[in-house]
Order: C-alpha cells, then sequence, then structure tokens
C-alpha cells in the first residue's frame, strides 16, 4: 500500500504552500534538524543499482511511494486555484553514487491532441535550493540571491522534446526521446538551462498514469547542482497538458524534505 499523509498532514502540507508562496519565510536548517517543514520523502540505501526505466520492478512497489497532495498556484499571474491533477506519489532511493526519484500519477490521457503544439504538454519538475542554510527560497523558482535548481521533465512526445536526444536521455518503452532539463533559476521568467546537462530522465505512460524517474550523482561537483549527500529540501510540480496548464498554471508542494535513512 501507498504510504498516505494523514488529513490534518495534508492541511499542514497546503498550508505550508500558502504561506511559502505569500512570502513568509521558514529556516532550511531548523526543517532539516526537526523534521517539521512538510511530508517527509525517505531516500533509503539500495544494494543494488537504481533502475532508470520507470516500469522496473524496483519502481512498481507500492510500499516505496508516499502519496503527496498538489495545492494550487495562487502568487503569480496567471493563478490557478483548481489544478487538475490532485496528488502525486513519490518514491527516492540511493546507491552511494546516484540518486533517483519516481513520481507518479494519474493522467487519463496522454494529451495527443495537443501534439502539434508545446504550449500544452504535461510536465513535472523538481526544485531543489542550492544552499541549505538560512531561509527557505521562494517556491517562485527562487529569489535574488538564493538560486534554485529545477529538474524539468516534459512529456518526450511533445514537439520540445523531438528535437533533444542528447547524452544523458535514455528512452524508457517509449518511441520518443526522454527530455529532462538541468535548470536554475532565482526567481519567476529567470529558468536558465545548464551548460552541462547530467540528470538523466525516463519516463512511462500506461494505463491512465504517468510514472517519471530522475536520475543523478548524489555530488557533480558542479556549483549550478545541488549536491545531494545528506537530508535535503525539494518542491514539486506537475502539469497537465489537456487541461490547458503551462507556465505557472500547475500543481505544486512546496517545501518537503527529502530524509536520507
Amino acid at each position: 500500500m501507498f504510504t498516505i499523509i494523514s488529513e490534518s498532514r495534508k492541511l499542514f502540507a497546503g498550508l505550508l504552500v500558502v504561506f511559502t508562496l505569500a512570502g513568509c519565510g521558514g529556516n532550511v536548517e531548523s526543517c532539516l534538524e526537526e523534521q517539521t517543514c512538510g511530508p517527509v520523502i525517505e531516500v533509503p540505501k539500495s544494494a543494488s543499482a537504481l533502475p532508470l526505466d520507470p516500469s522496473d520492478t524496483f519502481w512498481t512497489t507500492d510500499s516505496r511511494f508516499t502519496l503527496v497532495e498538489l495545492g494550487p498556484q495562487m502568487i503569480t499571474n496567471p493563478k490557478w486555484p483548481d489544478p487538475s491533477i490532485k496528488n502525486v506519489r513519490i518514491a527516492a532511493a540511493r546507491d552511494g553514487e546516484d540518486i533517483a526519484i519516481c513520481l507518479e500519477w494519474d493522467d487519463p490521457t496522454r494529451d495527443r491532441t495537443f501534439g502539434i503544439s508545446s504550449l500544452y504538454i504535461d510536465m513535472a519538475a523538481l526544485m531543489f535550493p542550492l544552499s541549505l542554510q538560512g531561509e527557505f527560497p521562494a517556491i517562485t523558482m527562487g529569489e535574488p540571491g538564493k538560486m534554485v535548481n529545477i529538474w524539468q521533465w516534459k512529456d518526450p512526445q511533445s514537439p520540445e522534446s523531438v528535437r533533444s536526444e542528447r547524452a544523458g536521455h535514455v528512452k524508457s518503452k517509449s518511441e520518443f526521446p526522454i527530455v529532462v532539463e538541468d535548470l536554475n533559476a532565482e526567481g519567476y521568467s529567470t529558468l536558465t538551462e545548464q551548460d552541462e546537462q547530467n540528470v538523466q530522465g525516463g519516463s512511462f505512460w500506461n494505463d491512465g498514469k504517468w510514472r517519471i524517474v530522475f536520475k543523478r550523482r548524489m555530488d557533480t561537483g558542479d556549483d549550478n547542482d545541488v549536491q545531494l549527500t545528506g537530508s535535503s529540501l525539494m518542491a514539486v510540480a506537475v502539469w497537465n497538458g489537456a487541461n490547458r496548464e503551462r507556465n505557472g498554471q500547475k500543481g505544486l508542494v512546496g517545501w518537503l524534505l527529502l530524509k536520507f535513512v
């Protein structure tokens, strides 16, 4: 069974998103020490290599996943009070060299209706603060002086994805190339693609569900990358192309805790 966040915990998570979006700071170090900053995603150490293929049995065990509620985006225009994807299931693991994070959510369509347009496509993103000191960066892609690292996946059937079949992006059980972009931002509308793209991605849509795997070295030595050698914070966003979601029109959860166990 999935690990389900209790109703009170869900309420807390929703309030966290609201307060963070409103600009109320929280302390990153306190969050890591006290583990009170939101839903907790455990990152156990695996004795085996971490598969990038989301259809691998490693990622089909329900007990690996924690169910987390996604809330509205209500700080930047156009606001999005009712995202169509209401929750996402999250699993993570590490093997001493790499870390892998898997997202799964219900989506009855793969949105082939919008196949000729890159405006409305299924997408998902993970966001990490580069610094684990001081206050949380703003959930709106960081802020000046508080850079964030964003791993952004796009449905590999989209026109934007077809152009990109570069090193580090592998095919899953799909005929389309996989796109995961390694990005940085210091605030809304500052999204910048890194010169070094070192996040791998695999995706699989089947039976009305998306399952996405992000994988990267825990320590890359790159100042623009979050170094995931211990517990960290992470935010998650999901876009549903069929609901004409893009940019700020998305479901999201504010800073949750990736806890190394």
